[in-house]
């Protein structure tokens, strides 16, 4: 019995002493290779996500920053312009979410005065 646990002893300390430096050294390694991949995979994707054309409900949502509840609210009273070609799955075009939320400008305080200084000028003159 002395004889193992002296035994199960020696491998521990073997184990702390050599194998656990090299291991944490080789997952250092593999991260290292790793990482760069992973910054070139998030950069495609960023790429894409902008270059796509067509959006789930998720990346609808994503797009413009509001929750699903939200977005299930403005498809189901018709508030949003979306599509439904098999029925269930909704998608959105891009264009029509910009133009969506783009939709009711309201003009800053300044710009309102320089207007309304413009129409009363060109009312003076007729």
């Amino acid at each position: 019995m002395l004889a193992m646990i002296e035994s199960i002893n020696q491998r521990l300390t073997e184990l702390i002493d050599c194998d656990i430096p090299k291991r944490l050294h080789s997952i250092e390694e593999k991260l290292d290779y790793i990482n760069p991949k992973l910054m070139t995979i998030e950069h495609v994707d960023r790429f894409y996500s902008e270059v796509k054309t067509v959006l789930t409900a998720r990346e609808a949502c994503e797009y413009m920053g509001i929750t699903d509840s939200h977005l299930y609210k403005l498809t189901s009273t018709g508030r949003i312009p979306h599509y439904k070609p098999t029925g269930k799955l909704v998608y959105f075009d891009r264009s029509e979410l910009d133009d969506w939320l783009l939709r009711n400008k309201i003009d800053n305080k300044e710009q309102q005065e320089i207007q309304d200084y413009d129409t009363d000028k060109e009312q003076q003159h007729v």
